[in-house]
C-alpha cells in the first residue's frame, strides 16, 4: 500500500491549507445567534424545482456536518445519523484518495478566491465539482456536488456550507472530472472559472506512473506505435513495450485503450 500511504500524506498537507481558509469564522462571538437563526428549509425549498438530490450541511467553522437529509439512505446506503457522525472523515470512504486531494486542493482555490472579492459578493459565489461517490455497497454514482455558503459572519466570512448532491450517471456517461466557481454576483456577467488544472495534480499520479511511462502513455494518448514512439523519445521498442507492460500494471487495466480512458476521465492526460 506504498501508493495508498503516499496519498494519505498529501491528503493531510492539503486538508490543513484547506481548513486554514475554511475556519475563518471559527470563534467570532456572534456566530452563535446567526446559527440560532439560521432556516435551512428557506434554502433547499429552492433545489426541489431542480431534481432530486440529497444534501449536507457543514459547519465548516468548526469542520463539522451538521445536518443532512434527502433520499440519502437510498442513493448512497448511508444513514443521515452515519453522515453527520462521520462528518468529514466519511470523504476517505465515499472518494477516492486522488479524489480527497482534488477537492482540499480545489476548496483551498475556492476560498483564496471568495475572499478576494467584496463582502457583499460573497453569498453568491459556489463552488460545483463531480466525483464518483463510492456508495456502502461498493457501488459508484457519478454525482453533480454544489457547495453553496448559506450562513456568514458579520465579517461575511462563511459558516455553513450548504452541500447539495444529485446523481448525473445517466447525463454523463464519460463521468469526465471537473471543479469550478460560479459566481453569479453580477447577474448580467455570471463567471464560470474552473479550479481544475491537471499541473496541480501531477505529484500525485507521478507517484504510480514514472516520468518516463508518462511520457509514452501521452504518445499513446495520440495514437503512436512502440516504433512511433520509440523515434519521438530516442529510446528502444524494447524500453517503451516494458513501460507499456508498467503502466498497465500500475493503472490496473486490460489494454492500453483502457488506461488511456481512465487516463482522461481522471483529468491526467
Amino acid at each position: 500500500m506504498k501508493l495508498d500511504n503516499f496519498l494519505f500524506r498529501k491528503i493531510s498537507q492539503s486538508f490543513q491549507e484547506f481548513s486554514l481558509y475554511s475556519q475563518k469564522s471559527l470563534g467570532k462571538a456572534e456566530a452563535l445567534q446567526r446559527k440560532k437563526e439560521f432556516d435551512l428549509n428557506n434554502y433547499l425549498r429552492v433545489f426541489h424545482a431542480f431534481d432530486t438530490y440529497f444534501y449536507s450541511l457543514a459547519d465548516i467553522s468548526t469542520l463539522t456536518v451538521i445536518d443532512a437529509g434527502g433520499p440519502i439512505e437510498q442513493f448512497t446506503g448511508y444513514t443521515k445519523e452515519e453522515v453527520i457522525k462521520r462528518g468529514y472523515t466519511l470523504m476517505l470512504s465515499i472518494h477516492h484518495l486522488k479524489d480527497t486531494i482534488r477537492a482540499t486542493r480545489g476548496g483551498t482555490k475556492y476560498f483564496k478566491y471568495l475572499y478576494a472579492q467584496e463582502p457583499e459578493r460573497r453569498p453568491y459565489i459556489k463552488v460545483n465539482r463531480t466525483l464518483d461517490l463510492i456508495c456502502k455497497d461498493g457501488r459508484k454514482l457519478f454525482v453533480l456536488a454544489q457547495s453553496i455558503p448559506v450562513l456568514f459572519n458579520e465579517h461575511m466570512e462563511p459558516i455553513y456550507m450548504l452541500n447539495i448532491y444529485s446523481d448525473i450517471s445517466d447525463l454523463q456517461p464519460s463521468r469526465q472530472y471537473s471543479h469550478y466557481i460560479i459566481d453569479s454576483s453580477d447577474l448580467e456577467h455570471p463567471k464560470k472559472i474552473s479550479l481544475f488544472d491537471k499541473n496541480d495534480y501531477s505529484d500525485c499520479f507521478q507517484s504510480a506512473v514514472s516520468k518516463g511511462e508518462m511520457r509514452v502513455l501521452e504518445l499513446i494518448a495520440k495514437g503512436m506505435d512502440s516504433k512511433l514512439i520509440a523515434d519521438q523519445l530516442f529510446i528502444s521498442e524494447h524500453t517503451v513495450r516494458t513501460h507499456r507492460k508498467n503502466i498497465l500494471r500500475k493503472m490496473e487495466c486490460s489494454n492500453m485503450t483502457e488506461v488511456v480512458k481512465k487516463a482522461l476521465v481522471e483529468g491526467w492526460l
